[in-house]
């Protein structure tokens, strides 16, 4: 913390810090949210596992 000597500007740098750290944690907790149902649709309906054999079309797929 900066120490200026103003009671006033101190308290207005206190308050600062504690609205960023607010803010701070409301984005996060918004962003888990957001994972959160992100990841519902994103479930796997064919029900592959790694190491499962799939076919693939060559339409996407680059050898060069």
């Amino acid at each position: 913390m900066v120490q200026t000597g103003t009671p006033q500007v101190e308290d207005f740098l206190i308050g600062m810090q504690k609205s960023w750290e607010q803010a701070t944690k409301v984005m996060e907790e918004a962003q888990r949210r957001m994972k959160k149902q992100v990841d519902k649709k994103m479930q796997n309906p064919q029900g592959l596992k790694i190491g499962d054999n799939v076919w693939l079309k060559k339409k996407n797929i680059h050898l060069n």
